[in-house]
């Protein structure tokens, strides 16, 4: 078979069943094998939708998202995406096409160097020169993708080799190209004593789960146990939202810029600090050295990527260790002379002090639940939640106002079910991320809510969408202007809005309509009450166009560079 089958072949063995891509010259071998194959493919109308919709999927069920592209801007459009799926920690195995070998580095027709522009943003890449190595390396880059901490791996195959004869009887399958110097770990087996030795002197912990919870295989449930066991409050990350049940009696919402006064309250003054799977990103500490001068915190540091430990916040006692293993470790030697449940009746005036903070933080959030005209964003999201409770869906956001919007106020029912941009607030990904989460698991509804300004930038997919008529109910909310950027210039730019409105702005319910696709549109109760109803009755995609009021603020907000401890949040002491 040639490479191109090779390639088909190698794919449908490992039981992928998805494929997001973009045909182009270099690459019309392979598709032709898919073409000769059946091999389930979706054409997107844009190479960025695909790396997005790969994301999607591979979020939603921790199988690698395979994407394909030509070379050249084939290539370079899914440059974003691999930064994105990079620092998410999201398995993607993009397959690239690559000028002939004799034409590499002359400057042909489509010619990038993609494995060189990609290295600082994948996990590992590589340029396939001799056919026995593509087999081998297609194993390898799927086996990297999911290794330790997940991550995008790129391959890139020249057009002569998607062409020539290759025996996969004769490859070398033991072949590698890469070669892994790992140190030993420091795992969890070996640390227990101390972390309970921590835990005993602790008068004020905190359990911070972080989207390396929700990636590990069983990590939720395991944390589950450990929390019961031990009767600690946690928080989550942006990431890590839907780890935890957001009614759980010791959940105190998630931390970070805009996060909850309670969770931050309680990250700014604990005494003890188990941060699990996270990365102490500036958005969670605003300012890391300031953070590390309270030399009387005890943190204890989890992570996967041994990297990752003490790379912004210094670490007492640091872990590599999945969460998995570190929470079933945890439990399995949970000290026999400790009541399960209550491990230190010290902790009782902290948790019950967080308590009283979450009551009436959850008072005032009630006090947004009120129908305006325009529409408050609050009360948008807040309806669609109370329309599709129990229903598990699939939360999906793109990047600004109304992903902050969303976090706070769409509570979100289990793992892997809450899908955004975290790490590089990548404008453009709601709507590809969304038609890959449905199409991963279109059982459930697939929510959606993007900005007028992101949904701008990838709208063009709903081609694919119309074409699939997946379930995804999409609530574009418009405000009239980039929202997150308005709001930083009202508040730390003496209210200079310099080009943060969205003048010329289209009519989205005709786009809509151009792609045949249902549509409506709500600025009040009414309307969103009647658009909601549709939406939840439409057995397919439905788009709701949703004006909200232009000057409407995320709060609580801590400024850029602050202590979780400065949190704004007008109402609260």
């Amino acid at each position: 078979m040639n490479g191109a089958d090779l390639i088909v072949k190698f794919l449908l063995d490992k039981g992928v069943h998805h494929a997001f891509g973009y045909p182009g010259g270099p690459v019309l071998v392979l598709y032709d094998a898919i073409y000769n194959a059946g091999f389930p493919h979706v054409q997107v109308r844009h190479e960025q939708g695909a790396i997005h919709a790969a994301e999607g999927f591979a979020k939603v069920t921790g199988i690698p998202g395979v994407v394909i592209a030509t070379s050249g801007p084939g290539a370079t459009n899914l440059v974003t995406g691999l930064a994105d799926a990079m620092l998410d920690s999201v398995p993607i195995l993009a397959i690239t096409g690559a000028v002939a070998r004799k034409s590499t580095g002359t400057d042909a027709f489509q010619e990038a160097d993609i494995t060189g522009i990609t290295q600082p943003i994948t996990k590992y890449n590589y340029l396939v020169m001799e056919p026995n190595d593509l087999l081998p390396i297609l194993e390898e880059a799927w086996q990297l993708t999911t290794e330790g901490r997940p991550g995008p791996v790129l391959v890139n195959v020249p057009k002569d080799l998607l062409a020539i004869q290759i025996d996969p009887e004769a490859v070398n399958r033991s072949a590698s190209t890469y070669v892994r110097h790992r140190p030993a770990k420091v795992r969890t087996e070996h640390m227990t004593e101390q972390v309970y030795a921590a835990l005993a002197k602790a008068k004020k912990p905190l359990l911070l789960a972080g989207g390396g919870s929700v990636i590990s295989n069983g990590g939720v449930q395991d944390m589950m146990e450990f929390i019961r066991c031990l009767g600690i409050p946690v928080a989550t990350t942006l990431m890590g939202k839907g780890a935890v049940a957001p009614d759980h009696p010791k959940y105190l919402g998630h931390i970070g810029m805009h996060g909850t006064p309670q969770a931050n309250t309680a990250l700014g003054t604990c005494d003890l600090l188990i941060a699990v799977g996270c990365r102490f990103s500036d958005r969670i500490i605003g300012d890391p050295d300031l953070y590390n001068q309270d030399k009387k915190r005890v943190i204890i540091h989890v992570d996967i990527d041994n990297a990752e430990i003490g790379k912004n916040v210094r670490a007492d006692i640091g872990i590599e260790d999945d969460a998995a293993d570190f929470f079933r470790t945890m439990a399995a030697n949970y000290p026999a002379d400790r009541t399960c449940g209550v491990f230190s009746e010290d902790w009782i005036e902290w948790i019950d002090s967080l308590m009283a903070k979450k009551k009436r933080y959850d008072e005032l959030v009630e006090q947004m639940y009120v129908p305006t005209y325009p529409l408050l964003p609050q009360y948008l999201i807040h309806r669609v939640a109370q329309a599709y409770k129990g229903q598990n869906a699939i939360v999906v956001t793109d990047v600004g106002q109304h992903q902050m919007f969303a976090t706070q106020h769409f509570p979100v029912e289990s793992p892997r079910s809450w899908i955004t941009s975290g790490g590089l607030g990548t404008m453009g990904f709601g709507l590809p991320a969304a038609i890959g989460a449905s199409f991963a698991d279109r059982t459930r509804p697939t929510i959606l809510f993007v900005g007028d300004g992101g949904f701008q930038m990838t709208f063009q997919e709903l081609g694919v969408l119309a074409n699939l008529q997946l379930p995804v109910k999409i609530f574009i909310m418009d405000n009239g202007s980039l929202g997150m950027v308005r709001q930083w210039q009202d508040l730390f730019f003496d209210k200079r809005f310099s080009h943060s409105g969205m003048e010329g702005t289209p009519d989205f319910n005709m786009i809509a309509k151009a792609y045949n696709l249902p549509c409506g549109f709500a600025n009040d109760e009414a309307s969103l009450n009647r658009e909601i109803e549709k939406c939840v009755t439409t057995e397919g995609p439905y788009l709701v166009h949703c004006i909200i009021d232009t000057g409407e603020n995320v709060y609580p907000m801590i400024p850029a560079g602050r202590m979780p401890n400065d949190l704004i949040m007008p109402g609260m002491d």
